[in-house]
This record gives structure tokens, C-alpha cells and sequence, in this order.
């Protein structure tokens, strides 16, 4: 009985499930997202309308560089991912994505860009709910 409730107490401490309003909780949904770049350790899958966060892009060619598979899909052009594959899609993409190892996905109304993080009112969730990033890593699939 006491295993059951050290293992149920362990798996509810690792649940993820983060809300943050912009502009009150932007530092800290930001550093959460810098956390989860420098956490992950197989791949990271971002599709955003617009990612100008110059920060956060260095972060991810840092992940790379350490043998994280990065992806970056984006409607427009801000920053450049020398390091990291990055396509500009076809279509319209407005989404606000990214998924951390397959595990955590992170979406909302913010793009990563320096002025969501500072002046925006903004929605942002983080989650590892099984059934959303089963939906979400089928969505990234279909970018390709």
C-alpha cells in the first residue's frame, strides 16, 4: 500500500498542467518554455505564425547542438535558424505550438516574440494530457 501511494503521489507531482494570462504571468510562462527547451532531450516540434523571440530561437540551436531534433515550422521570416530545420509553409499557419519530446505541448494565443512576452494579452497552457498531445503530435505529422 505504501508503494502504491509513493508511485501515486510521484505521477501526480510530474502531471503537467499550466495556465498563464499575459501580460501577469509572462515572465514565468517564458522561463517555463526556455526550461522545457533546455529540458528536452530528443525533439522539439514548434509551429508558429511568428517567432521573432531571438532568445528562444538561440536556445533551440543550443538543443540542437546537444542532439535535440528541432523543428520549426512559421508563417513569417524574423528569425533565422542557421542550425535548426525550419520551413516556411505554403498555407496560412496561425498556430501558437510547440512539443517538447513528444511528452509536453505548449499552445496558446502568444507568438514568441519579444513583444507577446512583454505587452500582450495572452493565453498560454502547458499540459502532458495524453489524449491533446496525441491530437497535437498527429497535427505536426501532417505539416510535413
Amino acid at each position: 500500500m505504501k508503494l502504491f501511494l509513493i508511485l501515486l503521489i510521484s505521477i501526480s507531482l510530474y502531471a503537467q498542467n499550466s495556465l498563464y494570462f499575459f501580460p501577469k504571468d509572462a515572465k514565468k510562462a517564458k522561463r517555463d518554455i526556455e526550461k522545457l527547451i533546455n529540458d528536452s532531450t530528443h525533439s522539439i516540434d514548434i509551429a508558429m505564425y511568428n517567432f521573432g523571440d531571438k532568445k528562444l530561437a538561440k536556445l533551440l540551436v543550443k538543443a540542437q547542438k546537444r542532439g535535440v531534433k528541432v523543428k520549426v515550422f512559421y508563417d513569417k521570416k524574423d528569425v533565422e535558424f542557421n542550425e535548426v530545420q525550419a520551413k516556411t509553409l505554403d498555407e496560412k499557419l496561425h498556430t501558437k505550438i510547440a512539443i517538447f519530446d513528444k511528452k509536453i505541448v505548449v499552445f496558446g494565443s502568444p507568438n514568441w516574440t519579444k513583444k507577446s512576452f512583454k505587452k500582450n494579452y495572452e493565453v498560454l497552457y502547458i499540459t502532458d494530457d495524453k489524449k491533446l498531445l496525441k491530437e497535437f503530435n498527429k497535427f505536426f505529422k501532417s505539416l510535413d
